[in-house]
């Protein structure tokens, strides 16, 4: 592709061709476009040198990085980030047609595990992308990162697009969404679980982690894109406000009808079958009629770590998995065990 249709930038590089992007010097191949990122603990502007030593085209910095070069094409721009976002968009045009997002602090992994059930179980051609990997026709691609970097997940999805899947759901972290992984994709819907404390160790604060969570909703969605949360948190508010401002459709899983979610066995405690409203209002939006999902309700099976049944001891005592990893979390599987099992809570 030719430079100057991935970034406007002077005539004398217009002709300049372009056979990959890449952010990782150590990816770089032959004819590379290669991005600069400032990241969190290192940037790109020191690995400048080696990305054209390894056969980069041009190289795309901000305008603060000194570094010159007669042979080789630097493009120095105001925001890196979203050039490259826009490039990505640009260069792997070909994406699935229903890409839904889905953030929060507890239950990524729960609502793009049940999407996926609810279109795979009605034969429909469906992935996830998020902590338990790349999942798509049975496959699973083990994943490093909740969100994979922004090329990574480009490709991806062109690869799924070309292997007829039109509908992925990627779970979206706060991470991922403050360093620009998901810039540049088409959402069809952004799906908000809730917050709790998390990840303080990357965000300054509460309120840094919840923005970062919420750019989702105030840059990544479009006019008529879809929100899809629970009424009952308390950021409802906020939440509702940017669906107003954004002119966002703001649907919640409060006035959820005609689905009788607990003919459902498989599931326990009442942010389950939270998670699977969610999945559901999902799934509806992407076309999946109401009928079939009510006939598919009963046959979700449980997510693998959450909440799982994993042994009964010769006594009838139960052991369960469950990967919860924030106190809000803990306690939330813990009271509804207890729930569940008639216990005293």
């Amino acid at each position: 592709m030719l430079l100057k249709n991935l970034i406007k930038t002077s005539s004398n590089l217009n002709e300049v061709q372009i056979l990959d992007l890449a952010l990782d010097s150590r990816k770089v191949k032959k004819g590379s476009l290669f991005f600069a990122i400032e990241g969190s603990k290192t940037t790109g502007e020191k690995f400048i040198k080696e990305a054209l030593s390894k056969g980069a085209r041009a190289v795309v910095c901000s305008f603060k990085t000194k570094i010159k070069n007669k042979n080789f094409p630097i493009i120095k721009v105001k925001d890196v980030q979203k050039t490259l976002g826009n490039a990505c968009r640009v260069f792997f045009n070909k994406k699935p047609k229903n890409i839904i997002a889905v953030t929060g602090t507890n239950g990524k992994s729960s609502v793009a595990d049940f999407y996926y059930q609810l279109l795979f179980l009605n034969k429909i051609s469906v992935a996830s992308i998020g902590t338990l990997g790349v999942k798509g026709k049975k496959n699973i691609k083990k994943a490093t990162l909740t969100s994979p970097d922004i090329i990574s997940l480009h490709k991806e999805l062109q690869k799924l697009k070309k292997n007829n899947i039109e509908n992925v759901i990627i779970e979206a972290s706060s991470h991922g969404l403050k360093q620009g992984r998901l810039n540049g994709i088409n959402f069809k819907a952004g799906i908000f679980t809730n917050l709790s404390q998390d990840h303080l160790d990357y965000h300054k604060n509460m309120n840094d982690y919840f923005k970062s969570k919420m750019i989702l909703f105030s840059n990544l969605l479009s006019k008529k894109n879809y929100l899809i949360t629970d009424e009952n948190i308390k950021e409802f508010k906020k939440l509702k406000n940017i669906s107003m401002k954004r002119n966002l459709n703001l649907i919640t899983i409060n006035k959820i009808k005609n689905f009788n979610l607990f003919t459902n066995k498989n599931l326990i405690g009442k942010f389950q079958f939270r998670n699977l409203s969610m999945s559901v209002l999902a799934a509806k939006i992407s076309g999946l009629k109401v009928k079939n999902i009510k006939k598919s309700i009963k046959n979700i099976k449980n997510v693998n770590g959450r909440m799982e049944l994993c042994r009964v001891l010769k006594n009838k005592s139960k052991i369960f998995i469950d990967y919860a990893h924030t106190p809000d979390a803990l306690k939330t599987a813990l009271i509804s065990l207890r729930v569940h099992f008639n216990e005293d809570v």
